[in-house]
């Protein structure tokens, strides 16, 4: 460890000042930020002309290719700086822009890796923290698991901020794909880490030197001069000092009239320290590329990318099987579903010759039911007949018997009339001698003096 802290060069790192004085690539930073405003500005005005779900999706796209410009910007400055850093000849703005743009494929490439080793972290977590749950053993589990997650998230997230994204971003700027890139990167992380980090500290330090340097007299000078600036042009201001610069925008804004150039100072200050800041993190980059060439010299990737082949390889070998094993579950899944549809299929045939079984039986009972209740019409249709019949019958021996009734009445009243006319005479007499001869009260016919019936209605006679 002390041969490597000794092999540490901390006066190259003096040549980050050098991003000061290059022109180039501060004129691509201003660039790279008025296409943004301009995009940014578009997009606002386009989107609140459309309205709707159309603005919505056009600010969307809009959006993202502000995105896209800004970070081709920022690695087209990044370019130029570590061609400056390699000592070669920088680019010219067409080729740095070119290089920029194809540098932002690899960024959004560690992005995807970060995110899915982020979800990978917490869900080995999550799994831990579930069998945590288990009485008794789960409490001495999660006293062990809980700090060593902490400590390993912890771990992760420094070499994530000081290594990983502060080397990978000079990596790629240097002209490497993304494999190699990557591979140089863990690289340094495994072998010189704690040089990395002292860098980076190093770093720190010069940028908080530089930046307290320029603000030193950036600072007063600007407080003081806007503030006079702004209450000579403005009328009225001036004197307002610190506590008055703080407000000074709305109030010049607002109070001042909006004077043209109450406006252009304003602009102007603004500029300047755009222009400040620009010049500041061109140091920073600076200082990256020159902390990425110092760590990556004694470093042999080539481990590394065969071990991220291997990687590779294997993640597409799983990938196969997982496709061979989502094809063969698919296939046995269609097979589930087509036996399933079969099952269903017979089923449903099953229940139709059911229903149609059932359907048959009710029609027969049906039928069954018919031909009884024909059957007992029919009976009692006879039954009516048979009556009507008899009635017929008692009627005729009823028609009968009152024909002979009145036949045997006739008869009666001939024999008497002729007796009446054959003893004229003597019938008075007689009447008195002899009684009357009896005769039925029903129909007056003769009758005999023991008979108990009459022979012609057939009427009881009183004894």
């Amino acid at each position: 460890m002390s041969s490597r802290l000794q092999n540490i060069q901390f006066s190259a790192l003096a040549r980050a000042g050098e991003g000061l004085t290059q022109w180039r690539p501060l004129a691509m930073g201003f660039i790279t930020l008025v296409a943004c405003g301009l995009l940014v500005f578009v997009n606002q005005a386009l989107a609140r002309g459309m309205g709707g779900f159309a603005g919505v999706l056009l600010f969307g796209l809009l959006m993202l290719a502000t995105a896209v410009v800004f970070f081709s910007g920022v690695s087209a400055v990044g370019v130029m700086l570590m061609d400056k850093a390699q000592g070669i000849a920088v680019r010219g703005f067409a080729d740095a822009a070119y290089a920029g743009l194809l540098c932002v494929p690899k960024f959004l490439g560690l992005a995807l890796l970060a995110l899915v080793a982020t979800l990978l972290f917490y869900l080995v977590a999550a799994i831990i923290y579930f069998v945590c749950k288990i009485p008794v053993l789960g409490a001495v589990l999660a006293f062990v698991a809980h700090p060593v997650l902490i400590i390993a998230a912890s771990a992760l997230i420094v070499a994530w901020v000081c290594v990983v994204a502060p080397m990978f971003a000079p990596a790629v700027w240097s002209g490497l794909p993304f494999k190699a890139a990557l591979a140089s990167v863990i690289g340094i992380a495994r072998n010189r880490l704690v040089e990395v980090v002292l860098m980076q500290i190093v770093l720190y330090i010069i940028l908080m030197v530089i930046t307290g340097l320029l603000f030193m007299g950036l600072l007063p000078a600007s407080i003081s001069l806007t503030a006079m600036g702004t209450g000579i042009a403005g009328g009225g201001a001036g004197g307002m000092g610190l506590e008055g610069l703080m407000y000074m925008g709305p109030r010049a804004l607002s109070h001042m009239g909006m004077s043209g150039a109450v406006i252009g100072l304003w602009l102007g200050v603004g500029v300047l320290f755009c222009v400040i800041f620009a010049l500041l993190g061109q140091v920073a980059v600076m200082g990256q590329n020159l902390v990425y060439l110092q760590a990556s010299a004694s470093i042999d990737s080539t481990s590394e990318e065969q071990a991220l082949d291997g990687v590779w390889s294997d993640v597409r070998k799983r990938a196969e099987e997982a496709k061979e094993r989502a094809k063969a579950a698919a296939e046995r899944a269609k097979q589930v579903a087509a036996q399933k549809a079969q099952e269903v299929a017979a089923a449903n045939e099953a229940r139709k010759a059911a229903a149609a079984e059932q359907a048959q039986q009710q029609a027969a009972l049906a039928a069954e039911r018919e031909a009884a209740r024909q059957e007992a019409e029919a009976a009692r249709l006879q039954a009516e007949q048979a009556a009507a019949e008899q009635a017929q019958q008692q009627a005729a021996v009823a028609a009968e018997r009152e024909a002979a009734r009145q036949a045997a009445a006739q008869q009666a009243a001939q024999e008497a009339q002729r007796l009446a006319d054959a003893q004229p005479a003597a019938a008075p007499q007689a009447q008195e001698a002899a009684p009357a001869a009896p005769s039925c009260p029903s129909c007056h016919g003769p009758v005999g003096r023991t008979d108990s019936f009459c022979e012609h209605c057939g009427h009881k006679l009183k004894p």
